[in-house]
C-alpha cells in the first residue's frame, strides 16, 4: 500500500530491528507493530523517546495493532505513540496518517527550498544533490559556518587595519573555498576578488569588497537556515 503510493518502505521484524534502523538512518514515519516478537512496540517506542530525551528530536510513530480493542488508541498514545491504526488497515485511514506526518512534511521542505531559492545567495539544487540531501548534515554544515564565520570576519578587519595584505590574501582565500563548498557562487566570487587585492598588495578597493561580503554572506546564512534541519526543529 504504502508503494503503491509511491513511498520508499524500510521492513524489519522487531522492535530490536526497529531501533537499530532508527540509530542509522533517517525516517519520515515509523508504522510500529504493536505485537513483535522479541521486543514488541510499546517498548521499542518507550526506549526510542528516552533516547530522544534532551536531543529537540521526535520521530514520529504511528502504531499498527491488530487488537482494535476499547482503549488501545489510548494505550498508544499514552506510550508515546504519534497515532493509531488498527489492522486490517483502511486506505482513507492510511492516507489520513500520510497526509498528516509524511505529506506535510514534504510541503515544509518545499516551501523552505523555495524560499531559499528566492534569496539567490546559494544554489539550492546544487547545494542538496552534493550532500545528498541530507538535512542534518546540512544543519552541521551551517552550525559550523556560522561559528566560524565572526572570527574570520574579524580577522579580515585586522589585517585590514594593518593592511596586512598577505593575511588578509589568506583568509580571503579560506573564505573562498567554504563558500564554493556551499554553492554560494556570488559570495565565493567576492572572496576571490578579497583574495586577489591581497595577494596584489593593493588594498585600495579592500573595504569596498569586504564590506560587500559581509553583505552577501548574510544572505548564505539566511538561504542555509532556510534549508537546515536545525531551522525546522
Amino acid at each position: 500500500m504504502l508503494e503503491k503510493r509511491n513511498h520508499a518502505v524500510v521492513v524489519v521484524n522487531n522492535g530490536k530491528e526497529a531501533l537499530a534502523a532508527l540509530e542509522n538512518e533517517r525516517f519520515d514515519l515509523v508504522l510500529m507493530d504493536m505485537q513483535m516478537p522479541e521486543m514488541d512496540g510499546f517498548v521499542a517506542t518507550a526506549l526510542l523517546r528516552e533516547k530522544e530525551k534532551g536531543t529537540g528530536k521526535h520521530q514520529p510513530v504511528v502504531a499498527m495493532t491488530a487488537l482494535a480493542m476499547n482503549g488501545d488508541r489510548e494505550k498508544c498514545i499514552s506510550a508515546g505513540m504519534d497515532g493509531y491504526l488498527s489492522k486490517p488497515i483502511r486506505p482513507q485511514e492510511l492516507d489520513a496518517v500520510l497526509d498528516r506526518f509524511v505529506d506535510e512534511k514534504s510541503k515544509g521542505s518545499l516551501e523552505k527550498d523555495q524560499a531559499a531559492h528566492a534569496n539567490g545567495a546559494i544554489d539550492v539544487a546544487q547545494l542538496l544533490e552534493r550532500i545528498d540531501d541530507d538535512r542534518a548534515l546540512l544543519g552541521e554544515l551551517f552550525e559550523l559556518f556560522r561559528a566560524d564565520y565572526p572570527g574570520s570576519f574579524n580577522a579580515a578587519e585586522r589585517a585590514l587595519s594593518a593592511e596586512d595584505a598577505e593575511a588578509l590574501q589568506r583568509i580571503a582565500h579560506s573564505l573562498k573555498g567554504a563558500l564554493s563548498n556551499l554553492s554560494a557562487a556570488t559570495a565565493s566570487a567576492i572572496a576571490a576578488e578579497l583574495e586577489v587585492q591581497g595577494k596584489e598588495k593593493n588594498l585600495s578597493q579592500s573595504r569596498v569588497t569586504l564590506d560587500r561580503l559581509n553583505a552577501e554572506i548574510q544572505k548564505v546564512l539566511s538561504a542555509l537556515e532556510s534549508l537546515s534541519c536545525t531551522a525546522a526543529q
